[in-house]
């Protein structure tokens, strides 16, 4: 049990037994709506309790998908930089080529002065 559920609990209990100390109405009074208390803080805690669960379930569901998502969306870019390399590979090598060119030009004109 997780310790925000047990402090609930905690202090449900905490604030039953201040009422009944503080009230002025008879026992049986009392104990019966002690009992009414209960029973509405159980139906509270238990909604709560469900409504977590169900957060969870939630959270765990779109953590999947995201993770599919990124997955996917991984796979996809990888697969679109390799296809960029393989269809940009001739061009990349000529601006090298073309590059090299340039800077031997560059070299051979500054060695002439």
């Amino acid at each position: 049990m997780s310790k925000f559920v047990q402090g609930i609990f905690f202090g449900l209990g905490v604030g039953g037994l201040l009422g009944l100390l503080n009230a002025p109405d008879s026992g049986s009074e009392n104990r019966r709506r002690l009992q009414q208390y209960m029973n509405e803080n159980k139906e509270a805690v238990d909604n709560l309790s469900r409504d977590l669960k169900g957060l969870q379930n939630s959270l765990s569901t779109l953590s999947d998908e995201g993770m599919a998502v990124a997955n996917t969306a991984t796979k996809d870019l990888a697969e679109s930089v390799t296809e960029f390399a393989q269809k940009n590979q001739p061009r990349i090598r000529r601006v090298t080529d073309s590059l090299s060119k340039l800077m031997d030009d560059v070299e051979k004109e500054s060695e002439k002065y």
